[in-house]
């Protein structure tokens, strides 16, 4: 069965899809941005304490204060705000879609995606785009989590299409394609699953290894192991072999022998051997 991304991997590779934030310049204490700067040193250091609700409860404070001198800003100024404002939903969005908390959950992935649409002109549009796509994924991986396959489906096309306009910026394609492969697996639909686990693959193999180096699985390995499974349902046994070696050559080396995924592939690999043979595993 393909895995794709566990939900929560998304959340916790956000700080790796896009570039590092940078903070707004120091100011004087006349400055009329002195509030916005202050709280966003606020909201980095909860971040860093891991007070996710505490952090966005300060940059929103901060903005429902100063509304009045928001509306008055012409051009990017707050983008790098804003930008940690989105992130800090998506981080909310995805802890508490793990706490089993969906109604929350949902309702901040929702504020992500107004914070995210093309009419918020404080927004980087670069950064808008590659954030926007993080939201759609995230919000595909909630509905997926929800059984509502269609809609996932929905969310993660999009995400696919704004990191394809992204020209590079958005730096986890693969994971949007692994993502795909992992729902259209169980929607059912195996030929269109495989082709984005090897869009994937393609994607990881082409970039540089410290890109996607640092998981707590490796990305090519999954990309392999998701073939193999795909092959299987396609009754390619011969080359679900293929896929499921090399996964398990990639994980040994990435992850070592004792790794639960190691661990799985070994077995799927004894399986899939014996029935190359004709003869089941002992």
């Amino acid at each position: 069965k393909p895995f794709g991304l566990k939900r929560g991997t998304l959340c916790h590779r956000l700080g790796s899809a896009i570039e590092p934030i940078a903070p707004m310049d120091p100011v004087d204490s006349s400055d009329v941005l002195r509030p916005f700067v202050e709280a966003e040193r606020e909201f980095v250091q909860q971040q860093e304490a891991g007070d996710h609700d505490a952090a966005v409860r300060c940059l929103e404070t901060v903005l429902r204060q100063e509304q009045a001198t928001v509306q008055q800003m012409q051009d990017t100024v707050l983008s790098s705000l804003f930008e940690r404002l989105a992130v800090g939903y998506n981080t909310l969005g995805m802890k508490y879609l793990k706490d089993g908390s969906t109604d929350i959950s949902c309702k901040f992935f929702e504020k992500a995606e107004a914070l995210t649409d093309p009419a918020n002109l404080h927004m980087n549009p670069e950064s808008r785009l590659v954030l926007r796509a993080v939201t759609y994924n995230n919000m595909g991986c909630f509905y997926k989590s929800m059984s509502k396959l269609h809609t996932a489906l929905q969310y993660l096309r999009k995400a696919q299409t704004l990191e394809e306009r992204s020209n590079g910026k958005c730096q986890n394609p693969a994971g949007t394609h692994l993502n795909l492969c992992a729902l259209l697996s169980q929607m059912g639909k195996h030929q269109d699953a495989l082709q984005h686990a090897q869009t994937a693959l393609s994607l990881l193999e082409a970039s540089p290894q410290s890109e996607h180096a640092g998981n707590s699985e490796s990305l090519i390995c999954v990309a392999y192991f998701n073939m193999g499974a795909e092959f299987e349902h396609l009754r390619k046994t011969k080359e679900a072999l293929w896929a499921y070696d090399r996964a398990y050559g990639s994980c040994l080396s990435e992850l070592g022998e004792e790794h639960a995924l190691s661990q799985q592939i070994s077995g799927c690999l004894a399986q899939i051997r014996a029935k190359v043979q004709g003869k089941k595993p002992r």
